[in-house]
C-alpha cells in the first residue's frame, strides 16, 4: 500500500508501534511524537491512512489534536464500532496474551471505539469481504475474517466501499491501494472499479 501511495506522487511516512502489552494511549503517544516530528514543518496536507487499530490510532491521535495543514483519512477494515469477537473471547485465559490494547476492541460503552467522537475531517472507509463462512458462530454476517462489515462504519463517514478481500490481506490488495489514492486524491472511492 505504502509503495502504491508513493508512486501516486504522495510522500509515505510509516508509523510502526507495538500493540502487544501496551496501551492504548501509550501507541497515541508514540505515534504522535513520530507525526508531530515528521509533519511538523510539511506546509502541503497531511492525509492519514491506517489499517485496523492502526484506524483507530489515527482517530484517537485526531480527537486530541487539530493538525492546521491536514487532509484527508482513509480507515481500512478498522473495527469502528469495535468487534464481537473481543466480546466473545475477552473471558479466556489466553486473550490476556494479546495485550490491552485487544481488550479495548470490544462492542461496550467503555471500548475504545465507543469513547471516540465522530469525524470532524473527511474520511474514507474501506471494509473487507470474504467469500467464507467458517467463522459465522462468532462473528455473524458478513466480514473480513476478524471485523464485520457493519462495525467499519462511521457515523460522518465520507464515502464507503467494500473490496474482497480478507483482513490481513487488505494491506496487500491493488484494489485497496488504488481506492485509497482515489479518496485522498478526490475526496471519494472509485465505485465504478469495484466488481
Amino acid at each position: 500500500m505504502a509503495k502504491r501511495l508513493d508512486e501516486a506522487g504522495f510522500k509515505v511516512h510509516r508509523i510502526e508501534y507495538e500493540s502487544l502489552d501496551t496501551s492504548p494511549a501509550d501507541i497515541v503517544e508514540v505515534v504522535a511524537e513520530d507525526i508531530d516530528q515528521c509533519c511538523a514543518d510539511v506546509s502541503t496536507d497531511v492525509h492519514f491512512v491506517g489499517h485496523s487499530l492502526g484506524g483507530l490510532v489515527i482517530r484517537t491521535y485526531l480527537a486530541e489534536r487539530l493538525p492546521r495543514n491536514l487532509g484527508r483519512v482513509v480507515l481500512v477494515g478498522t473495527p469502528n464500532a469495535g468487534t464481537v469477537l473481543v466480546d466473545k473471547f475477552r473471558d479466556w485465559e489466553v486473550f490476556d496474551l494479546l495485550g490491552p490494547t485487544t481488550a479495548s476492541l470490544g462492542t461496550d460503552s467503555e471500548s475504545l471505539p465507543a469513547k471516540l467522537p465522530a469525524p470532524y475531517y473527511p474520511v474514507g472507509v474501506i471494509a473487507g469481504i470474504r467469500d467464507s463462512n467458517w467463522n459465522d458462530r462468532w462473528l455473524p454476517g458478513p466480514d473480513d475474517g476478524l471485523v464485520a462489515v457493519e462495525s467499519t462504519k462511521l457515523e460522518g463517514m465520507t464515502d464507503f466501499i467494500l473490496i474482497e478481500t480478507g483482513h490481513s490481506m487488505m494491506r496487500y490488495s491493488e484494489k485497496v491501494a488504488d481506492q485509497n489514492v482515489n479518496f485522498l486524491k478526490h475526496g471519494k472511492f472509485c465505485h465504478a472499479t469495484v466488481e
